[in-house]
Parts: structure tokens; C-alpha cells; sequence
């Protein structure tokens, strides 16, 4: 019968370069890992330190005993944040932190990654004086593979004091407890750009999104770069300009400040809080909706999740590449938080863990990917839900946990914010270029909004907590979308039991129906109108004319019908501008003709003409005051809108404008074919002659070029006054804003009219004088 023994694994001083250099594979990972350690031991600061030929890591955490060094630092692969931990633990001490960034025992190896020798000073917290020391040189592991790991000896002092670099005095003379590993004899020189790109990298590992993380900071001290520091920080002062934290190697590494973001674009919050999950969209400032709903994610009720994804439009990036200082898609996307510690490479550029790009691919018009993203996912928990690889790099091993987590992200966090971008933002391509709610506030913007919120909540599940009353209420009658929007906002209504809401939305269904009524029978009385006319047969082209302006005008005979008070005040603005221009007509024409004794018949036939054409358009705004303004739908054209406005520029604001106003047009684009309202035209060019006149403006240009490879882009300017001291420029395009005398309605008018063919106005920055605008039209015009 053969001899049983029992035999036991031989460990060589291989094992240190397969823990080490060989597991850990990036500097900065190193790093991280070492700064992980501070975190876990309970520190809120980490001076991080590089000499010459070393690199040192300080603390104020708990710190270690004699007793802590040799059963746990000196125990390879033994980690005391595994598991559970006797009261009496130090871990225990650390700053009520539920879970710890690393767990796996082998971070102290990766300082053989960055250096063959490491000295680790420690201090416990308590009545401890001395502070304990070990000399560790990686290279006595190498001399002998064959050599036992635990024969290798590891020198053990005790000392006074710390002993740091002297440029870390003011920190060390605080340290009563904490730890200090100091690495020498370094691997690898880390000259000024690889420490900057490692304060980058470290900013995003403890949070990139201005939040603290535990009150834990982190502070480089690099004394030969503090020459180069000074002359950067004195030529940005020269300039009257602050440098960058990114381009100065020493000091505190700041977290980068998403809250200027926050209110340039659109984000999406979500959290678990036990059975519930908590879904919060707020676009550019303004809170669009917050819902609630069932937890289907049970690995994720205890876990702490939240995630915050902001969709990156053209303004967006443009903002968050001036302040960071390089593109967004180079920073990086989704980043992956574990216990308050980055979980590296996730969210890296060009990694796809959430399976973002993978997606994006089979729907790229529909889908959203990595490139306009970014934002963070937050969970907690043990190596048992949430464990990183033992490599460092690959993010976590698949748990029913993680499986879930991976869900999460992309149902509801993803796509919930795809559901809301896609068919209120992309359809409407200026947005992308916009970093306020201007768009949204015209009636197109605040139906398709409405009808976002409204497909959101049509489920027995969800129950609606807030959204913008805003942006989600009943919009013009004039508008196309009126009727759509009705039905979306009775969803609303019905879902929040909004009483109120539900009775408005009553007396404009009764409104709507009275007005299509009233326009059936307008255009029976016009269709038979017109049978008179062509029955008459008349063949001179002015009679022609002079059919088909009665043929227009008899659209609008209908019988008297309520209206609200900001539709009088619209038409009420109109009839002034048209009266203005009649009494600037006369006014002009006097002038003309001072001093004359005889005046030609074709000069008075002209301003007759003119005076006849305006008194027409007060007549019509006069009888569409007795209706309502989705009548100024009723008589849209298909042309080039290029061609149309530069024609009405010339041929009726250029004749009907003041002696002391020059109106001048130039169309430099290709040419445009939309569907649009003529009137709305009219209004946008007759309100900012209005406006330019109001402002002493001798001159005012229309400039119609196509900057983009589609659309049409009209600048305007003027040479009058400009914007009034204390101007709010924000609120300019805002109904009854206004710092004049005038009724604060041209300019929201303006926007409205824009917002009817699917474009947009801004204020032009840096005007010397007067004031300028920039108006944008997509190419595809509203049906």
C-alpha cells in the first residue's frame, strides 16, 4: 500500500514580478492603486510628490502598526477590506465609508511597477510616537527565481518622525498618523507631460463631475517644474487671463466643473432607491420631467446606483473643450465608479463596456454613441456584485450584478435620454448649435417637448412627480402642431390629475372646433368669390391682381370669434407697424415732393399704390383680430425663401420704410424651396426695420448667404443705438421684454415666426455699434 503524505505549493521570488510589473501594466494604474490605498485607509488628503529619481505618496489616513505591517501589508495577497472585519479594525476607522476602492491584496506590488526600491513609513492613529518603517529593494526578488519569495529579507526600522522631501515639511508637521510610501530608483523618468497627463487622469479618477469625493483631495508637488509653472502663470496674467489648472503641474488637483454644462445641454439623472427608480431630465437649466417607477433591477436596490449622462450637442462641445481644454471624445465618455474610485479603462476613448458604439452602429440617425455622451455611473457594493479584474484595466468581471448594472445603463439611462434628443433636439438642427431653450420656446419646440413627456408617461407604471410648465402647456392656435398638442397634453393632465389643466385644455377644444368651422365657411364664401371673378373674365394684369388680393382676402370673412389677450396683443402690434409705415409713407413722400410746385402723376400713382398695398394689410390684420392666429397658416406657399424674403426686402420694406432709414438687401445663396407662410416672412423683416428705426438706426443690411452645406443664414445689423445699459440679453426674445417705450412684442415675434419655418435668431456678439442679429432656417421647412 503506498505512503500518503501531504505536500504544500513552494512560492519563488517569481511571484513578486507577476504581482507587479506584469499584473499591473500602466504607470498611471500604479498610481492609482497607491492612491486607492490612501482612500481606503480613511485619508482626505494625498500629497502626491516627484523628485529627481523618486516619487512619493503621502497620506493622512489611519496608518498601520508593527502588528498591521506583518499580518496584513507583509501577507502577499491578503486584503483586510475583504469581508467582514472586527470592530477593532483599523479599516473600521476610516471615515464611515461603506466599501473600499480595491480589495484584491496586491497594490502594494505596484510600486515594483514605477521603481526597484520602496520605503513605507507608517504612523497608526492613536497614542502611537514612533512611526513604523520598511526598506523593500524589488531587485533582491530578481536576483534568483528559484529563491523562496518569504527568504528574501525586508528591513524593519522605527524612527521619530516622518521623513519626507523638504518640500512636504508643512504637510508632514500635521501628520500625526497616515502613511507615506516613497518609491525610488525610479523605472522611468516622469518629466512635466507625463505628470500632467497623470493629474488628468487622476482628476477623472476621483470625480470628474464637481462633486467631492468623502472630502478626499489630492495635491502634486513637483519642484522642478515650478520655474515653468511661474512663467505660464505670468504670461497668462500679462493677458489678463487665468491659467488653466491643466496646464500647471503643482498644486490641488481640481474636479472639472460640470455645472456650467449642465446648463448648456441636456442630462439625464437616474437612481434606485430600494423599489423604486427615479428618472430625472432637465434640458439646459430647465427641468423637463421627473418620474417615478417600479425597481426592476433587485443586484442594484442596495448598490447606491445613480447615473448622469449629458448629450454633448455642437454648443456643448465647444463649451466643455474651452474649459477642459481638449475635445470630449479625448476625455473620455461614460466613466464607471466603484465605491467612489474610477473603474479604469471604462469610459476611456475607444472603449465600448456599455456597449454604446456597438449599438450606435445599427442605428446611426436614431441612436446615440459614445461620441455624444459623457457622464458617470456610481454603484457600491463587495468584490461579490462588483469585482474588478485582477489585471486593473479590464473593468469588472460579469456578475448577475453587473449584468444588471449594464441594463440599467442602457435602458434606462440611454435610452430614455435618446427618447427625448432624437425627436426634440435632432429634428430641429440649429439646436445642435444652441446652448439656450430659444429653440424650445416656440410652439413647434414646446409641442414636440410636450409629446416627449407625453409617449414617457402613457404607462400604468410610471407616475409623473414635476415637469416644465414652461415648455409642456397649450401653445398658439396659429401653430401646425396645435392639435397634436392638444392630445398629448390631455395625457399629462389626466396622468397628474390636473384639474385645471384639464379645464384650459376643454375651452381650446371648443376654440379649435368654432375656428374650423369658421374657416369651412370662409372658404365656401371665397371659393364662390372666386367664381364671380373668373366669371368676369377680366384680362388686364392689374384687374388680374386686384381678383386674386379679394380672392386672398375673402380667406379671412368669418364671423367673430374670443380670443386671448396675447393673441390681441400680436395683431394689436402688427396694425401699429403697418400704421406707422403708412404715416411714414406720407411722410416720405412729402419730402420727396417739398418745394416742388408740379409733381408727376407716376410719382403720386406710386405712393398711392404703396399707402393702398399697406392700408390692405391693416385691413386684413384687422378682420384676423376678430379670428385667431393659426389663420396665418391658411395661406402658405412652396418657393425659394431666399428669393421671397430678398423680394419683399426690395420691393416693399425698401418703398415703405422712413427717408432716415436705409434698408439694403443682398442674397448671396443658391436658392432655397420651402413651404412656409408669406406673413411670417413679413413679420420677421417688418419687426426688425421696426426695431432698427426705434433705435436711431440710419442704416439696417440683410445679408442671405448659406453658411452650412444646407439651410439659409440671414445676418442682420444696424447703426442705431444697441442694446440699452442693464439689458438682460437673454430675455430680449422674450414676449413684453423690452428697455424702450415699445410693447416688447417685435422681437418675440421675430422668434415665433422663426419657430413656424424651423429656424432661430440670435444676437451677434462683439457689434462696435448698433445691433445684430443671425437668423438661421433649416433646409427642411415645416409641412
Amino acid at each position: 500500500m503506498a505512503t500518503q503524505n501531504n505536500l504544500h505549493f513552494d512560492v519563488s521570488t517569481g511571484l513578486k514580478r507577476v504581482l507587479g510589473r506584469e499584473l499591473i501594466t500602466d504607470d498611471e494604474v500604479a498610481i492609482f492603486e497607491l492612491v486607492k490605498n490612501s482612500f481606503d485607509a480613511g485619508a482626505d488628503c494625498v500629497q502626491l510628490y516627484f523628485g529627481n529619481d523618486s516619487i512619493v505618496i503621502a497620506d493622512n489616513g489611519t496608518g498601520m502598526s508593527y502588528a498591521d505591517l506583518t499580518d496584513k501589508w507583509l501577507f502577499v495577497a491578503y486584503s483586510s477590506k475583504r469581508g467582514n472585519r472586527s470592530p477593532d479594525d483599523f479599516r473600521n476607522l476610516a471615515a464611515d465609508r461603506r466599501n473600499y476602492a480595491g480589495s484584491k491584496g496586491i497594490g502594494r506590488f505596484s510600486s515594483d511597477r514605477l521603481g526597484e526600491e520602496v520605503i513605507l513609513q507608517s504612523r497608526p492613529k492613536g497614542t502611537a510616537k514612533k512611526v513604523h518603517r520598511l526598506d523593500v529593494d524589488w531587485e533582491l526578488f530578481e536576483k534568483d527565481e528559484k529563491e523562496r519569495f518569504e527568504n528574501v529579507p525586508v528591513h524593519y526600522f522605527e524612527q521619530d518622525g516622518f521623513q519626507l522631501p523638504s518640500e512636504l515639511h508643512k504637510f508632514e508637521s500635521t501628520l500625526t498618523h497616515g502613511t507615506a510610501v516613497t518609491i525610488q530608483r525610479l523605472r522611468r523618468p516622469w518629466p512635466r507631460q507625463r505628470i500632467l497627463d497623470l493629474k488628468a487622469s487622476l482628476a477623472k479618477l476621483i470625480n470628474p463631475f464637481g462633486e467631492q469625493t468623502d472630502g478626499f483631495s489630492i495635491d502634486i508637488t513637483a519642484p522642478f517644474e515650478v520655474a515653468e509653472d511661474q512663467r505660464l502663470g505670468a504670461s497668462f496674467a500679462k493677458s489678463g487671463e487665468v491659467p488653466l489648472s491643466r496646464d500647471i503641474v503643482n498644486g490641488q488637483i481640481g474636479n472639472f466643473i460640470f455645472t456650467t454644462l449642465q446648463d448648456k445641454t441636456t442630462f439625464i439623472r437616474v437612481t434606485i432607491e430600494g423599489d423604486e427608480l427615479y428618472t430625472t431630465l432637465t434640458d439646459r437649466g430647465e427641468v423637463i420631467y421627473k418620474i417615478a417607477e417600479p425597481n426592476p433591477y433587485q443586484h442594484l436596490a442596495e448598490a447606491d446606483f445613480k447615473c448622469e449622462i449629458y448629450y454633448l450637442n455642437l454648443s456643448a462641445k465647444t463649451t466643455f473643450a474651452r474649459r477642459v481644454g481638449l475635445p470630449s471624445v479625448q476625455f473620455g465618455s461614460v466613466f464607471l465608479f466603484r465605491n467612489n474610485f474610477r473603474v479604469f479603462p471604462i469610459g476611456e476613448d475607444g472603449d465600448d463596456w456599455f456597449g454604446f458604439n456597438r449599438r450606435k452602429q445599427q442605428g446611426y440617425a436614431r441612436f446615440l454613441g459614445s461620441r455624444e455622451v459623457i457622464g458617470r455611473v456610481d454603484v457600491s457594493g463587495s468584490d461579490e456584485d462588483f469585482q474588478e479584474a485582477s489585471s486593473r484595466n479590464q473593468g469588472l468581471i460579469e456578475t448577475p450584478a453587473v449584468e444588471q448594472l449594464h441594463r440599467a445603463v442602457m435602458e434606462h439611462c440611454l435610452k430614455r435620454l435618446e427618447k427625448y434628443v432624437v425627436p426634440v433636439s435632432w429634428v430641429d438642427k440649429p439646436d445642435a448649435n444652441t446652448d439656450d431653450l430659444s429653440r424650445l420656446m416656440t410652439d413647434p419646440g414646446r409641442a414636440r417637448v410636450t409629446a416627449a413627456v407625453a409617449n414617457l408617461v402613457d404607462n400604468e407604471k410610471v407616475r409623473l412627480i414635476d415637469y416644465s410648465k414652461n415648455l409642456v402647456d397649450l401653445i398658439n392656435e396659429r401653430s401646425g402642431d396645435f392639435e397634436t398638442s392638444l392630445v398629448s397634453l390631455r395625457a399629462i393632465a389626466e396622468k397628474t390629475a390636473d384639474v385645471k389643466m384639464l379645464e384650459r385644455l376643454d375651452i381650446a377644444e371648443r376654440r379649435f372646433d368654432d375656428l374650423k368651422k369658421s374657416e369651412a365657411d370662409a372658404r365656401r364664401v371665397a371659393d364662390k368669390a372666386l367664381a364671380v371673378a373668373e366669371a368676369a373674365n377680366l384680362r388686364a394684369t392689374v384687374a388680374e391682381a386686384e381678383i386674386e388680393t379679394e380672392r386672398r382676402r375673402t380667406h379671412f370673412l368669418e364671423t367673430f370669434v374670443n380670443v386671448d389677450s396675447a393673441t390681441i396683443l400680436n395683431l394689436h402690434h402688427q396694425v401699429t407697424i403697418y400704421a406707422v409705415d403708412i404715416a411714414q409713407q406720407i411722410e416720405n413722400f412729402l419730402l420727396e415732393t417739398a418745394g416742388q410746385k408740379t409733381i408727376s402723376r407716376d410719382t403720386v400713382l406710386k405712393t398711392l399704390e404703396q399707402m393702398a398695398f399697406l392700408n390692405r394689410k391693416v385691413m386684413s390684420v384687422t378682420k384676423f383680430a376678430a379670428k385667431a392666429t393659426f389663420k396665418l397658416d391658411s395661406e402658405k406657399i412652396e418657393t425659394d425663401l431666399a428669393a421671397f424674403i430678398y423680394d419683399y426686402i426690395e420691393q416693399i420694406a425698401r418703398t415703405t420704410g422712413s427717408a432716415r432709414l436705409q434698408i439694403s438687401v443682398e442674397n448671396n445663396h443658391p436658392g432655397l424651396k420651402l413651404r412656409f407662410n408669406p406673413i411670417d416672412a413679413s413679420i420677421i423683416v417688418d419687426n426688425l426695420v421696426s426695431n432698427a428705426r426705434k433705435a436711431k438706426a440710419s442704416k439696417i443690411n440683410f445679408v442671405l448667404t448659406r453658411e452650412d452645406k444646407s439651410g439659409l443664414t440671414i445676418h442682420v445689423s444696424d447703426n442705431g443705438r444697441g442694446l440699452a445699459l442693464g439689458t438682460n440679453r437673454s430675455q430680449i426674445f422674450e414676449m413684453g421684454y423690452t428697455t424702450t417705450q415699445g410693447s416688447g412684442l417685435g422681437l418675440y415675434h421675430v422668434r415665433q415666426a422663426l419657430g413656424e419655418m424651423g429656424g432661430s435668431i440670435e444676437l451677434e456678439e462683439d457689434t462696435k455699434k448698433g445691433l445684430a442679429f443671425v437668423i438661421k432656417i433649416a433646409a427642411k421647412g415645416k409641412k
